[in-house]
């Protein structure tokens, strides 16, 4: 269903405007998604110009874990790992409750392992099947793949650099305002603000949007979203939905605009991201009245919401010494070490005293654990404990966490070649969408979202859209 337009943007019909510049293609957006179809672009000998708002490419991707799944890769045939494009896109489906486009979904899951060999292979960056994740949480081998660090800052870094060695033209500090079309609404060119209030024009043959989606739109989350509209955003605060609105002001199609990403392990109050393999390998989360309230194991992006619906608006993440010595190794847990955000208890008497959770409601809580883990009592949520992860304590870490939304999943339809769609099916001229300007995999909620999905489409929809914008624009 064509959405109205909830942003003051400007798509202009103008035949003589003259431009400073003229590109082939140009990509508006520096975040994952708009470098890596910069990547494909120049790979087919074509010049490309990035245009990024901030003073350097940073995006939701720099404040996320920095993780990619990918089915069918190298990395996972070296570990000994038999997936494929197939496997995963049923994990996706299944999730999905098969609330989504199966044919792309099928298409781009094809797709992932080859744009993480193709990254690793052609343009230098490290990306490696991360096995600490496993097959969890949806998916049903192990396919999440990431950089050394395992941070966002750092893949966006490889991918700058990448840019730079590849010839793509970046430009920072410029904010596109204005879209130009010409008479059949094949988009010209457009117009872009720096800092300093000066503007300039740049012309184009294809366009490729890569804004991210709408999760710092407050009157878009009310829309389309309502049940998030009071949680916390953390996402980047340019995903003002702009690129979305260019598209519907040109007539495109868009679909699961109730679709996002949503957080239940956000640090309060330092707003560090707690990894969430302290849940998975073992830890328990309490509500303020000392009772847990789901199986921890399941559903990581609806956590967000349940998080939020919980007394008093925040929980408590518990875990052993033993997960917290094995979370050391991820960059996030080492802040949240140093800012004090995590909590050393000795006893259920100082776990008590921290979190200020009733002694009886914690002990009663912790006994519960025990025989549920013992095999004595069945687990009221369902979950079940691995036996060689099993929850020893004291002494106790505890951290104090909300819910949050992250960023958001619906966008604009596109086709297998990245092309923006309109209404009747039929393709914008030479308009291009990838990351989370595009519509995604995750269905219509949050509970359709596979952990990994959000770089996974940015950066394969990113590949296949700067690929054919590049083919496009080849001189013959």
């Amino acid at each position: 269903m064509l959405q109205k337009k909830l942003l003051e943007m400007t798509v202009k019909l103008d035949k003589s405007i003259n431009f400073d510049i003229t590109y082939p293609v140009v990509i508006v957006g520096g975040g994952a998604a708009g470098l890596t179809a910069a990547l494909a672009t120049r790979d087919e000998g074509v010049e490309v110009l990035v245009l990024e708002r901030d003073n350097e490419p940073k995006g939701t991707t720099s404040m996320s874990q920095g993780n990619i799944a990918g089915a069918g890769t190298k990395s996972q045939k070296g570990f000994g790992i038999d997936d494929s494009g197939e496997i995963f896109a049923k994990d996706i489906i299944n999730l999905t409750k098969g609330e989504t486009d199966h044919s792309l979904a099928k298409f781009f899951a094809n797709e992932s392992g080859k744009t993480i060999d193709w990254l690793v292979e052609k343009h230098g960056i490290p990306l490696e099947l991360d096995l600490d994740w496993g097959a969890k949480l949806g998916h049903s081998k192990p396919r999440i793949h990431c950089t050394p660090s395992k941070t966002g800052i750092e893949l966006m870094t490889l991918l700058t650099n990448a840019c730079s060695h590849s010839g793509v033209d970046i430009l920072t500090n410029a904010h596109v305002t204005e879209l130009f079309i010409n008479d059949k609404k094949a988009i010209i060119g457009l117009k872009y603000k720096r800092p300093d209030g000066s503007t300039e024009n740049v012309g184009c043959n294809s366009l490729i949007i890569a804004t991210s989606g709408f999760g710092a739109n407050r009157e878009m989350i009310k829309k389309f979203i309502p049940e998030m509209a009071n949680a916390i955003y953390h996402g980047h605060e340019g995903n003002d939905g702009a690129g979305i609105n260019w598209g519907i002001e040109l007539g495109a199609a868009t679909k699961d605009m109730t679709s996002f990403q949503g957080l239940g392990a956000l640090s309060e109050p330092s707003r560090i991201l707690i990894h969430y393999n302290t849940i998975l390998r073992g830890g328990v989360i309490l509500n303020t009245e000392g009772k847990r309230f789901t199986d921890e194991s399941k559903d990581i992006s609806g956590m967000g919401r349940k998080v939020s619906s919980q007394p008093n608006g925040f929980v408590w993440f518990i875990f052993d010494e033993k997960i917290h010595n094995f979370s050391k190794k991820y960059e996030e847990h080492k802040d949240a070490i140093e800012s004090g955000t995590i909590k050393k208890a000795n006893s259920p008497e100082d776990l008590s005293d921290i979190t200020k959770i009733p002694l009886y409601n914690l002990n009663k809580t912790l006994e519960d654990l025990n025989k549920i883990q013992s095999g004595s009592m069945k687990d009221p949520f369902g979950r079940i404990f691995d036996p060689g992860l099993l929850l020893n304590g004291p002494p106790w870490f505890t951290t104090k966490c909300v819910g949050a939304l992250f960023h958001t999943q619906g966008g604009l339809v596109i086709n297998e070649c990245g092309e923006v769609i309109r209404e009747d099916g039929t393709k914008l001229p030479n308009l291009y969408a990838a990351g989370g300007t595009a519509r995604s995999i995750s269905g219509p909620s949050d509970w359709g979202y596979i952990p990994a999905a959000g770089l996974f489409t940015a950066t394969t929809q990113g590949r296949i859209a700067g690929k054919n914008a590049g083919k496009k624009n080849k001189i013959k």
